[in-house]
């Protein structure tokens, strides 16, 4: 046999040696005992500098764009003017929203604010587009001043 034959078999060999090793170690995974993770119901310790959903004080609004100039996502907020003919921010699309903080660093009224909710999943787009005014009643309304659920926009408006 020459030199190159023997190092072929040795590598074949180191290979297969490998590949062995490989599959027992995922046999031996396999049948270790498993660890449950932590139930969906505990909340996990939130950080202190942790962006969630936008809030949004509809009277402190005065419509005048800054939060829309600085935001990077595009059509996120959306300024209308209500029946008053006073331009507002209307509503907040969360879908689009990079949860930076921009818009409520520069709004000058304070009617942005970055709150610490995070579970926004949902199964309809549709329920990401929040309507500003609605929140507001709601959250008046309310007595402890906080929203269970955010009050959406009409499919008709969308």
């Amino acid at each position: 046999m020459k030199n190159n034959d023997l190092e072929l078999i040795t590598d074949f060999i180191k290979g297969a040696v490998s590949i062995f090793k490989t599959i027992f170690a995922v046999f031996c995974e396999s049948f270790k005992k498993k660890t449950i993770p932590a139930r969906a119901e505990q909340n996990p310790q939130i950080s202190d500098n942790l962006r969630g959903l936008i809030e949004c004080n509809y009277e402190k609004c005065t419509g005048c764009g800054l939060c829309i100039e600085v935001c990077p996502s595009m059509n996120t907020l959306t300024i209308k003017e209500d029946e008053n003919g006073v331009k507002k921010l209307t509503n907040i699309d969360i879908s689009k929203c990079a949860f930076c903080g921009s818009c409520a660093y520069i709004c000058p009224n304070g009617a942005l604010n970055i709150t610490k909710q995070y579970k926004l999943a949902t199964n309809n787009k549709k329920d990401l587009i929040l309507d500003c005014k609605e929140i507001y009643k709601a959250n008046t309304q309310n007595t402890d001043k906080t929203l269970d659920m955010p009050s959406f926009v009409n499919e008709e408006e969308i």
